[in-house]
């Protein structure tokens, strides 16, 4: 039998009903009350109510189910780990008269101030955090106005030990946080800990004690905070389970000190589980860490690096390199010089349904200069040198170019030899005439700019506008070259 329709209400226990279909064709239709149902079919059902994504808001209102009967309640008592029960204090939640009804079910403690959606007292959640440390799975603290913001309170009650914590989320949006110890140095059973603007020197000190731990987010980390990329790694190394890793700085002088920088050690530490990076600071700090440790799962690499005159970035490339999800085989490269500049790499195959998922990573300098923009995507892409052989598409997106100099584009395109499809922005029609025809240094000759060129699209062409002639008769003339130029809209 199958279950075709579902309705919960919470005054009679009668309200619930569910119609059984037999799974023969032809078959009566055979209605029933849910009282009638087994204790493992309701059980079912209340895990789906309670636990499923279509019914998130539901597992903090499990508490109206066991107020239906007796023999509902006993049925969810029964079974609080199946249905994962749990009680949120919130600086709304009446926290003692909760603590004082319940049977002791782990804890989730959420503390938003400066929040309009969320006001209240936190003193009460405090005290009966302190006093119920060993039940505690859960706590958000989240700081939105400095006004509202009880920090040596809440700093104090989070230096304590919580060995049953799981999920820690310490987030300050206005203001820089100092935490000098956080759990006492100690979190044995966290999995997930996020902290945003804090200042947290003794994080090494508890990462040292969190072997469990599968996603790791420092966002915004403040000059005070920062940790260099040496100590990081072994810290990092300590972590067998992590799967998300994320490393924000606010600031662009994130950077190791030159003189005291050791070389790259002759053997790395591996991250086993680790299938998803975001970086944001300076190169170099991201070069010290590449070097220490290998992470072959990973398939999602997202960079931001904040503007230096010269990129040198040859441990990030051979880290991406040797992973497992790195195919050589058909890439699209995309080249976003709209804003800030933005670099990234696809496969042209759909990599969620692979196995394992295909390597992709997107880099984004924070530059607004053209000329600078220019010359960073040069310096990176003549880099990446694993890659280069396998783009095949080259999509560069670029709005209001105006007298740029053709020479660094001219290198730039005669890193990619493989490119058979290119997509350029409509200003750029006179510029890449000239960059295929015009002069050009003997190291750099004419029949080596994208000799597999097959395809060009002109994005942005307006109503009743062709495609300049030159370009077109720019391909005919190259030699066995049949070029098919297309016109696109533009998508903004």
């Amino acid at each position: 039998m199958q279950m075709d329709g579902l309705s919960i209400g919470s005054n009679n226990k009668n309200i619930v009903a569910c119609r059984l279909i037999q799974q023969q064709p032809n078959q009566v239709v055979q209605r029933v009350t849910i009282g009638s149902l087994p204790d493992n079919v309701l059980l079912e059902i209340f895990d789906l109510y309670i636990n499923t994504v279509l019914f998130k808001e539901a597992a903090r209102n499990w508490e109206k189910l066991v107020h239906i009967c007796r023999r509902w309640r006993y049925i969810i008592f029964e079974s609080p780990i199946r249905l994962n029960l749990q009680l949120f204090c919130t600086k709304r939640s009446p926290v003692r008269e909760l603590l004082d009804i319940w049977p002791p079910f782990p804890l989730i403690i959420q503390l938003c101030y400066g929040f309009s959606y969320d006001p209240g007292d936190s003193t009460d959640i405090l005290i009966a955090a302190l006093e119920r440390r060993d039940r505690i799975r859960e706590i958000q603290v989240h700081i939105s106005d400095p006004q509202d913001d009880p920090c040596e309170q809440i700093i104090t009650a989070m230096g304590e030990p919580f060995p049953a914590l799981r999920s820690l989320s310490f987030k300050s949006f206005h203001q820089r946080v100092r935490l000098d110890t956080l759990l006492n140095g100690s979190a044995p059973c966290l999995r997930d800990l996020s902290l945003r603007g804090i200042s947290f020197p003794s994080l090494p000190q508890l990462l040292s004690s969190a072997s469990d731990l599968t996603s790791l987010r420092l966002d915004n980390i403040p000059k005070s905070g920062y940790i260099p990329p040496e100590i990081m790694a072994t810290s990092l190394s300590a972590l067998p389970k992590l799967k998300s890793l994320t490393i924000d700085f606010d600031f662009p002088t994130s950077h190791p000190e030159r003189r005291n920088r050791a070389p790259p050690p002759l053997t790395r530490f591996v991250l086993p589980a680790l299938t998803s990076i975001l970086f944001c600071g300076v190169s170099e700090y991201l070069e010290v860490l590449a070097a220490r440790f290998d992470a072959p799962l990973l398939n999602e690499f997202n960079i931001r690096f904040f503007h230096r005159p010269v990129f040198y970035i040859p441990q990030t490339v051979r880290f991406l390199s040797c992973l497992d999800s790195f195919n050589p085989s058909s890439q699209t490269l995309t080249i976003n010089l709209w804003g800030f500049l933005y670099i990234s790499l696809d496969s042209n195959t759909t990599h969620h349904f692979t196995n394992p998922p295909i390597l992709s990573w997107h880099i984004m300098i924070m530059c607004i200069d053209p000329d600078s923009q220019v010359d960073s995507v040069t310096q990176i892409c003549s880099q990446i040198l694993p890659f280069r052989s396998s783009v095949t598409s080259l999509i560069i997106k670029y709005h209001g170019i105006s007298n740029l100099d053709p020479t660094p584009w001219l290198q730039l395109f005669h890193s990619f030899p493989a490119v058979q499809s290119l997509q350029i922005p409509v200003e750029l029609q006179p510029f890449v005439t000239s960059v295929l025809e015009g002069p050009r240094e003997e190291s750099l000759p004419a029949a080596e700019v994208f000799p597999l060129l097959h395809s060009l699209s002109i994005v942005g062409l307006k109503p009743g506008e062709s495609v300049q002639q030159p370009i077109q008769s720019s391909f005919r003339r190259r030699s066995g070259c049949t070029v098919a130029v297309s016109r696109t809209c533009r998508d903004d």
